[in-house]
């Protein structure tokens, strides 16, 4: 593999992950807990926390793919 394509794999795995995590950390707090859980996963703040967390990899990806459209569209290589 070229350089290239190797570091196109790499934004495009990055976003994947960002992605993947961001939704996940963003709905998870948010669903039902059982009845035994500890106080801190019942907790608002906790679970605002963990929700600003996933927005911030949401954000994250979206500027990494933002990035990765722009240099494919010129046909560079993207920065890192």
């Amino acid at each position: 593999m070229t350089r290239r394509s190797l570091s196109l794999l790499a934004h495009a795995l990055f976003v994947f992950y960002c992605s993947g995590v961001g939704m996940y950390l963003l709905l998870r707090p948010w669903a039902p807990v059982h009845p035994g859980a500890s106080p801190l996963l019942v907790s608002g703040f906790f679970r605002g926390f963990v929700s600003g967390i996933g927005l911030v990899h949401l954000a994250v990806g979206f500027v990494d793919f933002r990035s990765l459209s722009r240099e494919l569209g010129s046909g560079g290589v993207p920065d890192r």
